[in-house]
């Protein structure tokens, strides 16, 4: 891909938190991810989570969604559901 603007395109990061397989053909991979310019963030933003489908033997991406995390909003149910908190995030 190219691309004529004189502009500083911003970096992606992500990370994978989990793996889920529903079924030999499908899986559900839930990550963490970001926009930035300059250091790669420490904490990363957005919660993403990727729906794959395996076609002809090639994993493809069916559906992806993305949304602001929100730290409070996390920390209730893992406070009274310890078992919630990804692997990625115990300590």
């Amino acid at each position: 891909m190219t691309c004529s603007s004189s502009l500083p395109l911003p970096r992606l990061a992500d990370e994978v938190v989990g793996i889920r397989f529903l079924g030999p053909d499908t899986a559900i991979v839930s990550g963490r991810g970001d926009t930035y310019k300059g250091r790669r963030p420490r904490r990363l933003g957005k919660v993403q989570t990727y729906t794959l489908v395996r076609e002809d033997g090639t994993w493809r991406i069916a559906a992806f969604h993305n949304t602001r995390r929100k730290p409070l909003m996390e920390a209730v149910p893992f406070r009274f559901a310890p078992g919630l908190v990804p692997a990625a995030d115990r300590a």
